[in-house]
């Protein structure tokens, strides 16, 4: 018996149950290079379990490349039992490898993590340094304002609550003398609160407006001119954009 075999096989196999038992039953009659030359009614015995069954596993322990057999080379004609102790070291060795490779993942995973925090601490601290109203909601003027900037890249629809802004009504007032700003809004706003579908979003309102005044008919003899009506309700395409 090789105490140093024993303590390989316990250390290093990958098998587990039965597999093991037998692996270890051959190590008990190995000496320290892993030979052994017991037989498979012995092993059988010694694992309590039929020789039927001692011979699967000493199959599969050959399969997995622990277990060496040379049938008729040991003593007297005997099986030689060899258990690969190379293989088994190697087998740590790719273990601590796996294992080091998971313990990298997971502190890249830590590491991400953390950049994650970070990144929101960062985000929540650029939020409080801003102004927020008592009741927690945005002025009506600087979501307008907002919402028709110029320099708006993402679309949205013409506000629910939208009203004629100062400089829009002025806008109108100095390019199109001939309008009334307010009646011209009321147009702008219930067409553009009909419309559906894509081309209901604008990331501009303001140019919207700009050209909607621009192409508005002029009044006649006092009165803002008739707007042909689309199937479906909506006005004339004359404003579409």
């Amino acid at each position: 018996m090789s105490v140093r075999t024993q303590a390989a096989v316990w250390e290093h196999s990958i098998h587990a149950g039965p597999h093991l038992l037998m692996m270890l039953a051959i190590a008990d009659f190995s000496d320290d290079d892993g030979q052994a030359f017991p037989a498979v009614a012995t092993l059988a015995e010694k694992c309590r379990m039929k020789q039927r069954n001692a011979q699967t596993l000493l199959a599969a322990l050959r399969a997995s490349g622990e277990l060496e057999v040379r049938e008729g080379e040991g003593p007297r004609g005997t099986n030689l039992f060899r258990i690969r102790l190379d293989r088994l070291k190697r087998q740590d060795a790719h273990k601590g490898v796996q294992a080091l490779a998971g313990g990298v993942q997971k502190l890249a995973g830590v590491q991400s993590l953390a950049g994650g925090v970070q990144r929101l601490a960062r985000r929540g601290a650029s939020s409080c340094a801003s102004p927020i109203s008592m009741n927690h909601q945005e002025p009506v003027e600087a979501r307008t304002a907002r919402q028709h900037s110029p320099t708006s890249t993402r679309g949205t629809r013409l506000p629910d609550d939208w009203q004629l802004p100062d400089d829009w009504r002025e806008l109108c007032a100095q390019n199109r003398p001939d309008l009334d700003p307010d009646e011209v809004a009321e147009s702008f706003r219930d067409y553009w609160h009909a419309k559906a579908g894509r081309d209901a979003f604008k990331a501009n309102w303001l140019a919207v407006w700009r050209n909607w005044c621009r192409k508005e008919r002029q009044q006649q003899h006092g009165t803002p001119a008739a707007r042909p009506a689309r199937p479906g309700g909506l006005l004339s395409t004359d404003h579409q954009f």
